[in-house]
């Protein structure tokens, strides 16, 4: 991370870990939110399937007397509650559901997270990058600068033609052109990190260390495995329910015929039981098992990606260490050249087209590293990503 850290400079604003990076990211993630959100749905959830009915109790009342048309007196006031029960098995079906519910929103907010922590490790690397692509420009600005300088010197001093100095400009032109280039770069690459977590304030670190081989369960993999389970609890539920809630009615009677005389009091207890139909439950059954099918069918598919993305990522660290080996070679004979090179300009035995040619190929190898080792550092963020690995 040292040399990431010296290419990010001293205009950066430094946080705490790349948690709390994910933290703030997180914070205005609106999966996450609506997720969390969803707490509160749950437990309404888990309450409704606790209760003493499955659906509220009614309560009912009617008056019925002989105006308009005729004034014998003739009243009766009627009130009634009704009150629904559970039918057997009901209860725990719906409470499995709640339960099932309240797992699968659990599972999904690890997923939501790791998604964020994605982007929060992509933005990352994407300025770490950018970076170091403004620090070889920066780098290879002032080393044509310093050529310009020597040249022009040595233009003055009648040892070189002033053709070389219009070289050593138009290369000092070009290289002002290319900082100019990545430090917008940079500066986009920031702005879309403050977008994504609202502020400038970086990681000290954001390097990491390999997975470790008991990484667990992928959380992908778990919210998919709790979209499934409450898929199929919602279906035993829509395969035994094949009817709704009977309802127990006790309605309380008071009535009657003439004016004058006394009330008469009556009690009615009454039971209603809907009957199971077609027309009710094939709909919900079918509707059920497509909800389980399609559950199933993404739990598949996304094992398959997750398994492509694990082997992806681990041939780009494969490779990445690899490249990172080769431009170590590179850099080592490119500044030996360069060395050589700058002996011979200085004692006249190679023209300046020579010399900007060996320094272009040194700074390039310099910069070549750098990208080489942040490219091994972001596949190793990336291996962790694909194992489901939140920082």
């Amino acid at each position: 991370m040292l040399a990431v850290a010296l290419v990010l400079g001293a205009g950066a604003a430094w946080g705490d870990t790349l948690h709390a990076a994910v933290d703030r990211a997180a914070a205005l993630d609106p999966v996450l939110r609506t997720l969390e959100a969803r707490a509160g749905e749950v437990d309404a959830g888990r309450l409704a399937a606790a209760g003493a009915f499955p659906v509220p109790p009614t309560v009912g009342t009617s008056l019925r007397r002989d105006r308009p048309d005729r004034d014998l007196g003739r009243n009766e006031v009627e009130f009634e509650i009704g009150l629904p029960m559970w039918l057997p098995g009901q209860r725990a079906l719906r409470q499995r559901i709640a339960g099932d519910d309240g797992n699968e929103r659990t599972a999904a907010l690890a997923d939501a997270r790791l998604q964020v922590a994605g982007r929060v490790r992509e933005a990352l690397w994407q300025i770490a990058f950018d970076r170091i692509e403004e620090a070889a420009a920066r780098r290879r600005a002032a080393t044509v600068e310093q050529l310009v300088a020597d040249v022009e010197r040595r233009v003055a001093a009648g040892v070189l033609a002033r053709a070389d100095l219009l070289l050593a400009r138009a290369e000092a032109t070009v290289a002002r052109g290319a900082l100019i280039e990545a430090v917008m770069r940079a500066g986009q690459s920031m702005h879309a990190w403050r977008a994504l977590v609202g502020s400038t304030a970086l990681p000290a670190s954001w390097v990491e260390g390999p997975v470790p081989a008991d990484a667990g369960v992928h959380p992908s993999v778990a919210a998919a495995h709790g979209q499934v389970e409450l898929a199929r609890s919602r279906l035993k539920l829509a395969l035994e329910a094949t009817r709704d809630p009977p309802e127990l009615g006790l309605q309380h009677r008071s009535d009657r015929d003439v004016a004058g005389a006394d009330y008469r009091n009556s009690i009615r207890v009454a039971l209603r039981i809907p009957f199971a139909t077609d027309a009710r439950n094939h709909p919900r059954i079918a509707l059920a098992n497509t909800e389980l099918v399609r559950a199933e069918s993404g739990l598949l598919q996304l094992q398959r990606r997750i398994e492509s993305e694990r082997a992806r990522a681990a041939a780009e660290l494969d490779a990445a260490r690899a490249q990172e080996a080769n431009a170590r070679v590179q850099l080592q004979d490119a500044a030996e050249h360069l060395a050589l090179v700058r002996r011979a300009f200085e004692l006249g035995e190679h023209s300046l087209v020579a010399m900007l040619r060996a320094s272009v190929l040194a700074d390039e190898a310099q910069a070549g590293l750098e990208r080489q080792r942040a490219a091994r550092d972001r596949a190793v963020a990336r291996v962790n990503q694909a194992a489901g690995i939140l920082p």
